[in-house]
This record gives structure tokens, sequence and C-alpha cells, in this order.
């Protein structure tokens, strides 16, 4: 487990996948609170936290006086979050995450949002990447990356290739580092080739994530913009509280 991030968090991510895979099978128990607390070696407390997040994304079941059981409805939706640092979440995808597979690598004219997110002049070119997020080689996101020309052309991506995270890759070949990342959710309809890509039909919802990723002397570096079945997944953010400092009451 990945000691960069939260203890319940780890655990929690541990157990999605045993269910996914089906080592926890549909409709049988779950393990208790206190075979996993021995298990993980944590409190009672941690284990529960890990829990809650898998019993509110419909993971898993309670029944009061039986304990829980592994969810049997399968048309569940299923949560993207992400907990910890800027480094966290370029990195998130490379070791048990969804793999990335370029389907698409081209050099074109910014579009007007990919010029205005990466400051570029109108007339400037970008290298496009289309790509998929898979989990056990089913497609969960379609992916469309921008990065400025020279930058594109010295990360030399091929189609057909499997690649970490574009944003890691920045990182780790190319020395730039991410200060910020700046993100916007929305909702969009999959046109013919997303809806390909997705195997959903077209006009079907879809959850979008934009994100720009900004170095530390403020240039934008990558330009991200991935989608997912609007009936299928949704979104989680935990926003907790600064110990150093209370905000107002509002009346």
């Amino acid at each position: 487990m990945r000691r960069s991030l939260p203890l319940y968090v780890q655990i929690e991510s541990t157990l999605r996948e045993r269910i996914v895979s089906g080592r926890y099978p549909a409709g049988g128990p779950f393990p208790t609170d206190e075979r996993l607390r021995q298990e993980f070696g944590v409190s009672r407390a941690t284990v529960r936290l890990a829990l809650d997040a898998l019993h509110r994304e419909g993971l898993i079941v309670r029944y009061p006086g039986r304990g829980s059981f592994v969810n049997e409805v399968q048309e569940r939706a299923r949560t993207l979050r992400f907990h910890g640092s800027v480094r966290d979440l370029i990195t998130q995808g490379d070791v048990h995450g969804p793999t990335f597979t370029v389907t698409h690598v081209l050099t074109a004219r910014a579009t007007p949002a990919e010029a205005a997110e990466l400051k570029l002049a109108h007339d400037a070119s970008v290298t496009r990447i289309t790509g998929l997020r898979k989990i056990e080689s089913q497609p969960t996101a379609h992916v469309i990356v921008a990065l400025p020309e020279a930058t594109g052309a010295l990360l030399r991506l091929r189609r057909g290739k499997v690649y970490p995270p574009i944003s890691s890759m920045l990182y780790d070949q190319l020395n730039q580092r991410i200060r910020e990342v700046r993100q916007v959710i929305a909702v969009a309809m999959a046109n013919p080739a997303v809806a390909r890509a997705l195997r959903i039909r077209v006009g079907a919802s879809l959850l979008t994530i934009r994100r720009t990723y900004v170095t530390f002397d403020g240039t934008p570096a990558e330009f991200a913009v991935s989608s997912y079945a609007g009936d299928t997944y949704q979104y989680e953010a935990i926003i907790t509280g600064n110990a150093q400092a209370e905000l107002p009451v509002l009346a």
C-alpha cells in the first residue's frame, strides 16, 4: 500500500480491488471489522472509515445484527475520488490504477479551449493525444490530452502503446515539476467517437473532468479532458477543515 495516502484510503482501495476481482463475491459476507483490523494492523476507527466509503459507493450493504455483505446490484455507480498531493494526482495510475492506451497522436492547430488553457497563440499548434484508460482491458474513460507541440515531440508517444499518466512522464522524462492542477467537472453528451470508445450510445450523458497542469514557473504544461459514462460514474470530494484557522459562521 502507498504510504503517501491516509491508511483508511489505502485499505479502502485494497478492499475495492478484492470486490471488483471477485475475491469477495457478490451477495457473500464481507469480512468483519475485527478481522480487517487484525489483517491491516490498524484501529477499528480506521477500518470504519474505509468501510463507510465502500458503503457510500454501494459496494457493500449492512444489516443490523447480521453484518456486512457485498452488494449484489451490478449496475451501481463507480466513484471517482482523489486524496493526496499534486504528486499523488499525477502518479495515481502508476501502480494499480488504470492503464492509458494511446489510440491517436497528431499535431494540429489548437482548439480555442486548448489555446486558452495552455496560454498559446490562437494559431499555435499542439500535440493532441487521444487514448483510453482501462481496467482489466475494459474502457473506463476516453481521454484527450493537449501538449505544446515541442513538448509532445520530446515525449514521442506512439499509437497502440500503453503509457503511465502523461503528467507523470512530464516530470520523469522532462523534469517539468507540476505546482498546481486546475480541475473543472462538467456534464456533456457523447459524440460518435466517444460513444464508440466507451461502448455507449451517441448522445448519452458524460461526466467530464478537465484538468490543466501548471509548472512551478506558472507555465501550463498539459490540458486533459477525461470523459466517463454519466450513468456509471459519480465524483466524490472530501473537504476538510483547517486546524489552524476557523471560518466565520454565517448567520
